[in-house]
């Protein structure tokens, strides 16, 4: 019985680096991580304190010389 499981246990190893000689030859052996990279996107621009006004309809702040981002504010050009 003990015999049998060493047996097993040879085959499942060998089918395993087997496998894995099979994958690194087809595919090279380079990592996982180099194919997902993944792009940041740039950082947004920085607004001073000094560049944001207040919208006198609804009270909030937002950079000079652009209309109100609030959904629901009656200044905000579509």
């Amino acid at each position: 019985m003990f015999g049998l499981l060493v047996k097993v246990f040879a085959i499942l190893l060998a089918l395993g680096l087997l496998y894995v000689t099979v994958k690194r030859a087809l595919l090279g052996s380079r990592k996982p991580a180099e194919d997902n990279k993944v792009q940041t996107p740039p950082p947004a621009p920085e607004i001073e304190a000094d560049d944001l006004i207040r919208c006198p309809a609804c009270g909030t702040y937002n950079p000079a010389g652009m209309a109100c981002s609030a959904p629901d504010c009656p200044t905000r050009q579509p």
